[in-house]
């Protein structure tokens, strides 16, 4: 059907379908070229007094008044329907042109509602072990990053998915390296979950365009320089006691050079995790957060005595956790006064650490002095 097809109404009385009081029920007929839709207004005439050629009431009482006033807003109303569907490139034909009026009309799907019924798929992932807690809190996160780029660029929350463009995208991207000052690799990542989210809604045929086809993504290889002996034994030689937070955090950080946990997997380190063979040893055996697998860890004698060191602290004896772990953002925080303190020229956070080069062979009169 052209998107730009006249269309015409004709008002007319049922004599076939008159009621028990003998009135005539109203009908409008919408027809656009030479389809043709029916509906019923609800309002009814006097046989005698409706103007089939002049499609209204020639009475002159108040009901017949009230009801020639309500055809010229059928009318208006069906007009102002035609011209916006016609502004906005729509088809046009009598069903829509009806269901715009009576308000069945399926409204489109939005982005962001979209997107949170994906995250649904993703919560359930992370429920039953399939997805680490970090990456279902990025794709949370990453719709709230959509509505306020969508509430600064558009000054609205949320727009149809089938909107969604290249120029969107790009903007898009543009918003979270300038406003959110993502670096390369976690704008891109985020741009991923856009991307499967655009998909999921192509699958659905909620959008029909892919406004990211031809669009490829470039991750950046960090070049993270290794943590020399020497530099860690410094930090492990810092005398920290007056400055228990920063110790703490000095303490975590070695724990996790020792045994190569990411920094999810030390926060929710339970002493469960901890077990001792037939022989002695100690081990830990956890599941990571990131990919569920069983890791198997001997247990060093540093990260060993860490753990004797803390087992008082009241946030190990509440939560039942093997060290005292605050949230990754502080940790990094404190982890640069350590870096300060130390001497060492570089930027440390609680995720590098595990890319790090590690000697274990230590003098082990300074690792005793260490956790003493």
């Amino acid at each position: 059907m052209l998107y730009d097809s006249y269309f015409t109404l004709s008002f007319i009385a049922r004599k076939a379908r008159a009621l028990r009081n003998g009135e005539y029920p109203i009908f409008v007929r919408i027809t656009v070229s030479g389809q043709i839709s029916e509906m019923n207004l609800g309002r009814s005439v006097a046989p005698e007094n409706w103007d089939q050629k002049r499609a209204m009431s020639k009475g002159r009482s108040r009901r017949d008044l009230e009801l020639n006033k309500y055809i010229e807003v059928v009318k208006a109303r069906f007009l102002e329907i035609h011209n916006m569907l016609v502004r906005e490139g729509k088809m046009v034909n009598p069903k829509i042109l009806r269901d715009y009026f009576l308000g069945t009309i399926e409204k489109p799907k939005m982005l962001c509602e979209v997107f949170r019924m994906a995250n649904e798929q993703r919560r359930a992932e992370y429920e039953r072990g399939d997805m680490g807690k970090a990456t279902y809190e990025r794709w949370v996160r990453c719709v709230t990053y959509l509505e306020e780029f969508m509430q600064l660029t558009q000054n609205v929350a949320d727009i149809p998915v089938k909107d969604v463009t290249k120029g969107f995208v790009q903007d898009f991207e543009h918003f979270l390296r300038m406003n959110k000052k993502a670096a390369n690799n976690t704008a891109v990542r985020y741009l991923r979950y856009l991307k499967n989210v655009m998909q999921y809604a192509i699958a659905n045929k909620w959008a029909s365009e892919d406004p990211f086809l031809g669009k490829r993504f470039k991750r950046t290889v960090a070049d993270r320089e290794a943590l020399t002996e020497d530099e860690l034994k410094r930090m492990m030689d810092l005398d920290l006691k007056v400055y228990p937070r920063v110790e703490a955090v000095r303490d975590t950080f070695v724990f996790c050079c020792f045994t190569g946990l990411a920094f999810c997997d030390i926060k929710s380190l339970k002493r469960s995790d901890i077990t001792t063979d037939a022989d002695g040893r100690m081990w830990i055996r956890k599941h990571r957060e990131k990919t569920g697998e069983l890791s198997v860890i001997p247990l060093l004698d540093v990260p060993r005595r860490l753990i004797e060191k803390y087992s008082n602290h009241p946030k190990v004896l509440l939560e039942g956790v093997v060290l005292p772990v605050i949230s990754n953002q502080r940790m990094n925080a404190y982890l640069k006064e350590v870096a300060d303190l130390a001497k060492i020229n570089r930027h440390l956070t609680s995720h590098q650490r595990r890319h790090y080069e590690l000697s274990l062979s230590l003098n082990l009169n300074s690792l005793q002095r260490f956790v003493s």
